[in-house]
C-alpha cells in the first residue's frame, strides 16, 4: 500500500461518514440491550419500568462500593509502567517485553486485591438487585421451564439483533470507504476462516490454563486451613500463575492473529469501488 493510500484510509475512517456510522452502530446496540432487558422482564411478568428502577440502584451501589475507581487506578498504573518499559527499553526487545509482562502481572495482582477488597460489597449490591426485582413481579413465580423458554428466545433475538447492527455499521463503513460491500464481506468471511482455528487453538490453551489454576487452588485448600495466610498465598500464587499462562497463549497467537489482519487489508484494498 502506498503512503498516499494509508494516509488516504485513515482520513476515510476518522471522516465524518464513518464517525456517523460508529454512531449509529452504538445507538443499534444499545437498543438490542434495552430490547433484550424489556423481553426478559416481561418474561418474568415483571414491570420493566420498576425493574429498570433496580437496575440504577445496582449501577448506584456498584459506584458506591469503590471498585471501578480501584480498576481504574490499577489501569493507569500499568498504562504508566508500560510507558516506563517503552521509554526504558528499544522495541522489539526482550528486556521490553519482560518488563510490560511484569507490569501486567502487577496489574492483575491489584486488580485481584480490588476483588478481595470489594467483592463482598458487590455481591450484596447484587443480592439487594435481585430482591428488588422479585418485588417488581407477582407474588408467585411463573412456570420455570416457560420462563426459561422465554429467555432463551429473547437471548437469540439479542444475538440476531447484534448481528444485524453490526451487517448495517458494515455495509455503512463500506460505503463511506467507496468499497463493493459484496467483495468486502467475503474479504471478512475470509479473515474468519483463518481465525477459527488460531481462535480454537487459544481457546483450548486458555482452557488448560484455567485447569491448571483450578487444580492448584484445589491442592491449596486441600494443603493449608481454610482463611490462613499460608492458604491465601497459596492461591494468589495460582491464579498469578494462571494469569501468565494466558497471557503467554495470546502471546503466542498474535503472530497469527496479525497474518490475518494484514491478509484481510489486502483482500480489502483489492475490492473495487462500490457500483
Amino acid at each position: 500500500m502506498t503512503l498516499f493510500a494509508a494516509l488516504g484510509a485513515r482520513a476515510a475512517w476518522a471522516s465524518p461518514c464513518t464517525q456517523d456510522a460508529r454512531g449509529e452502530f452504538k445507538d443499534c446496540k444499545a437498543g438490542c440491550v434495552e430490547d433484550y432487558q424489556v423481553a426478559k422482564d416481561a418474561c418474568l411478568d415483571r414491570d420493566h419500568q420498576c425493574v429498570e428502577l433496580c437496575r440504577a440502584k445496582r449501577e448506584d451501589c456498584r459506584e458506591a462500593t469503590g471498585i471501578d475507581q480501584a480498576f481504574a487506578a490499577c489501569e493507569a498504573t500499568l498504562e504508566s509502567a508500560k510507558q516506563n518499559c517503552r521509554d526504558q527499553h528499544p522495541a522489539g526487545s526482550d528486556d521490553r517485553d519482560r518488563c510490560i509482562d511484569q507490569a501486567q502481572v502487577v496489574a492483575f495482582q491489584c486488580r485481584d486485591t480490588a476483588r478481595e477488597q470489594f467483592g463482598p460489597a458487590l455481591k450484596q449490591c447484587r443480592r439487594d438487585f435481585r430482591v428488588c426485582a422479585r418485588g417488581c413481579g407477582p407474588p408467585e413465580q411463573p412456570d420455570p421451564i416457560g420462563v426459561a423458554q422465554c429467555k432463551d428466545t429473547a437471548k437469540q433475538n439479542f444475538r440476531i439483533c447484534n448481528a444485524n447492527c453490526r451487517e448495517d455499521f458494515q455495509v455503512a463503513v463500506d460505503a463511506c470507504l467507496n468499497r463493493d460491500h459484496a467483495c468486502v464481506e467475503q474479504c471478512r468471511a475470509d479473515r474468519e476462516s483463518c481465525r477459527q482455528p488460531i481462535e480454537d487453538r487459544l481457546d483450548s490453551d486458555i482452557a488448560a490454563c484455567n485447569a491448571r489454576r483450578d487444580s492448584d487452588i484445589q491442592n491449596c485448600k486441600n494443603i493449608f486451613a481454610d482463611g490462613s495466610p499460608e492458604q491465601e498465598q497459596c492461591i494468589d500464587d495460582a491464579q498469578v500463575q494462571a494469569f501468565e499462562c494466558r497471557d503467554q497463549a495470546r502471546e503466542n497467537a498474535r503472530p497469527d492473529f496479525e497474518i490475518c489482519r494484514g491478509r484481510f487489508r489486502d483482500c480489502v484494498q483489492a475490492c473495487p469501488p462500490a457500483s
